[in-house]
């Protein structure tokens, strides 16, 4: 992960709550140095919610990557699923791939917008922003430490060829791959939000995937990279729930997406929600998928 991103995540979040603020002082009955202080406090970096000796060893619970150009089962998985995402370039799920590239938590949790089917954003969820915040920091210190002893290359550096975020190039190819960063975050930010707002639990999941699905096309991770995030994020979520302010924040985001939930309203633009709803419908470097004959779909809750 980038060192920056904090620093453009407080940017972010500071930018949109200071928009919300005019908003507070302008409507009736709500008092604007509430909001003032939000911003004060998203001025700070978040600090992440577990000790480093809380923070699982996943360079022990990880298997090692495959091996560049060995010609190994997953390392041929890993080149050819890079080698077809190429020809996506130009496509609605390329530019997906790039959206899905920016990492702060405000955008991140935007993405699962469609999937909630509700703006996710400072001014409808600050508390459950807040609390994804911090668990950045801790999907940060869980994806460093086994990026550095695996030192896996990225797949651009392996094989060559473009990925949706040529500015980054240069800086990606000096970072390693395994295991994607991106992945881990989103995949905890998806078990999460799934705890949340249980009743849009596959929709959530099924983003959470396709966002990581976004790495591989975007060019920047392989499959193994994306497969081994989610497992790094499922350790983080684990960890996370043995810890008391985390459990206590939870609670208290729980609250609010239930209170959001419930409101009138709806997602985002319906052109973005359709690129994300065939995102989901399919993994891009695989045959799609089709149910089993005569297997009922699970009954949806």
């Amino acid at each position: 992960m980038v060192a920056n991103q904090g620093l453009l995540f407080t940017t972010v979040l500071s930018v949109a709550l200071a928009g919300s603020s005019l908003a507070l002082a302008q409507s009736p009955g709500l008092a604007p140095p509430a909001a003032k202080a939000t911003i004060e406090q998203a001025s700070k970096p978040a600090p992440g919610y577990l000790q480093s000796s809380a923070i699982p060893d996943t360079f022990v619970v990880l298997p090692p990557p495959p091996t560049p150009n060995t010609g190994e089962d997953a390392e041929r998985v890993d080149h050819d699923a890079y080698i077809a995402t190429r020809k996506l370039q130009g496509t609605p799920r390329w530019a997906l791939a790039a959206r899905d590239a920016v990492q702060t938590p405000v955008a991140v949790a935007a993405d699962f917008d469609c999937a909630l089917g509700v703006d996710l954003g400072p001014q409808t969820a600050p508390i459950t922003l807040k609390l994804l915040a911090r668990v950045r920091a801790d999907a940060s210190a869980i994806t460093n430490f086994p990026k550095d002893r695996f030192q896996h290359p990225r797949p651009f550096v392996t094989y060559g060829g473009p990925i949706c975020t040529e500015d980054d190039r240069k800086a990606l190819a000096k970072s390693w791959s395994y295991p994607s960063g991106h992945t881990t975050m989103s995949w905890a930010y998806g078990l999460i939000l799934a705890e949340l707002a249980p009743g849009h639990a596959t929709e959530i999941l099924a983003r959470a995937r396709a966002y990581g699905e976004s790495r591989v096309v975007c060019g920047v991770h392989t499959v193994s990279d994306v497969e081994a995030g989610r497992v790094n994020g499922s350790a983080l979520v684990a960890a996370l729930h043995a810890d008391p302010q985390f459990r206590a924040d939870l609670d208290a985001a729980r609250g609010e997406m239930t209170a959001l939930l419930s409101q009138a309203g709806g997602p985002p633009a319906a052109r973005q929600c359709t690129v994300e709803r065939q995102a989901m419908e399919r993994t891009p470097w695989l045959e799609p998928r089709k149910p089993a004959p005569d297997v009922p779909s699970p009954p949806k809750t």
